[in-house]
């Protein structure tokens, strides 16, 4: 999904309860105070808070150019989803395995539905391919993750849930960039109001575009005169292929590949630098599913990933995982996509065992991680429980000075050393 937040929705799931109109026999009726949204002080304030913004967002819209009747209808009409900024607000507190996600994205019934929507779309993906040069299985693959091929495409009306966000949110600018993005759309007629439906997050069609990426890379691939995402698969798929051709996408190149690292390897190599494939293969990665690199292969650039350290599959990267990462800024994803992508001619992207027994880390213990490697002197650049290159290169350094493979893979175990030597408790 093109998001402001990385969401991988493999699923939208819809949750329902069924009131009880009868009590069990001698059972006591037990009155449950409700408050009517009229006459909750609260509510009342949120909604006069609410009609303010509105006033206030649309006399900006208007004084930017948009037509008044446009603004007024569109905005005016809104209608504030606490669940959406919730949903926006929260952070997931425990961490899913990157061998668990990416396992899960390939599953059978993915599988299966992806190679029957391919052979039922054959002559669109063949025209797709031939404008835009991005391959079919990874197109497939992204309207899978992202929609299940267009049957999650979320109960939100957007203007509704960006809105939401505008008014009273982590991401207010974000509300409001998507919301002219909103106006633009309809105002230039590429799609119609009653269309516009979407994740909690705005996130739009089978490809889950956010309005600002709907307004400037999706298009009208069956020149039908409407933008329709979510019903016409040929305009779903040209737009994620323009978006990725776009965005740097290279035909005919892969998008990772795994390899075997020698034993005593500098796995700090893997920080994002970039190098050839020849290069790699003389510092001794070699191809886990044989045949070595092609020639052609030879001077491309690559950057290695290790994502379970010395313990796990290691992979060099190439351009496309980066432009794959451009839609969904995880790593994870664009595994995900490339795993499903392959399994669509039967191939598996990575065959090494990852290291299942390991307990990943939830939010909170990585905060704690780097809070100890802060506290014994290795700067991690802040404590917010994101580990990104500061963090990384701490791990390292910590794991170098204590006896342990420098290769910035940190679990349960590792963590508690970590925490202990810092004289932390967990």
């Amino acid at each position: 999904m093109l998001r402001y937040v990385m969401i991988c929705a493999l699923s939208l799931t819809a949750c329902a309860t069924t009131p009880t109109s009868t009590q069990a026999a001698g059972a006591k009726t037990v009155p449950v105070p409700s408050l009517s949204p009229k006459r909750d002080p609260e509510v009342l304030a949120q909604a006069d808070k609410f009609k303010t913004w509105q006033a206030d967002f649309t006399a900006r819209a208007i004084a930017k150019g948009y037509e008044p009747s446009l603004v007024r209808g569109l905005i005016g009409r809104a209608k504030f989803r606490a669940s959406a900024v919730k949903a926006n607000d929260s952070q997931p507190e425990f961490t899913k395995p990157v061998w668990s996600y990416v396992q899960g994205a390939a599953s059978a019934s993915r599988l299966n539905r992806g190679r029957a929507k391919m052979a039922e779309n054959r002559a669109s993906f063949d025209r797709i391919e031939a404008r835009y040069g991005v391959d079919r299985n990874i197109l497939t693959a992204i309207w899978g993750l992202e929609s299940n091929y267009g049957g999650n495409l979320g109960t939100y009306d957007v203007v509704d849930a960006l809105a939401s966000f505008a008014y009273d949110g982590r991401r207010m600018a974000f509300g409001e960039a998507q919301l002219f993005a909103v106006l633009d759309l309809l105002r230039d007629g590429k799609v119609r109001r009653d269309q516009l439906k979407s994740s909690w997050a705005g996130a739009m069609g089978m490809t889950q575009f956010i309005p600002a990426t709907f307004r400037d890379y999706a298009v009208d691939f069956n020149a039908d005169g409407n933008f329709d995402l979510w019903g016409e698969a040929q305009d779903a798929l040209g737009s994620a292929a323009n978006y990725l051709s776009r965005s740097g996408w290279e035909r005919g190149v892969p998008v990772m590949a795994e390899v075997r690292l020698p034993a005593g390897f500098d796995y700090s190599l893997s920080d994002g630098r970039k190098m050839t494939v020849s290069r790699w293969a003389a510092l001794g990665a070699a191809p886990v599913q044989g045949g070595g690199f092609t020639p052609a292969a030879s001077n491309i650039d690559a950057k290695l990933y290790v994502p379970a350290g010395s313990k796990g599959p290691a992979l060099l990267t190439f351009k496309n995982f980066d432009v794959i990462k451009r839609y969904n800024n995880s790593n994870s994803y664009a595994m995900g996509i490339t795993a499903l992508a392959l399994g669509f001619d039967g191939k598996q992207a990575i065959v090494t065992p990852w290291p299942e027994s390991d307990e990943a880390l939830s939010l909170s213990q990585k905060k704690k991680l780097q809070e100890a490697l802060t506290k014994q002197g290795y700067n991690t650049g802040g404590v917010d429980g994101l580990i990104g290159p500061n963090s990384m290169k701490a791990i390292r350094a910590w794991q170098s000075a204590n006896g342990v493979i420098a290769d910035g893979y940190v679990e349960k175990r590792l963590w508690l050393r970590i925490l202990k030597a810092a004289g932390m408790t967990p």
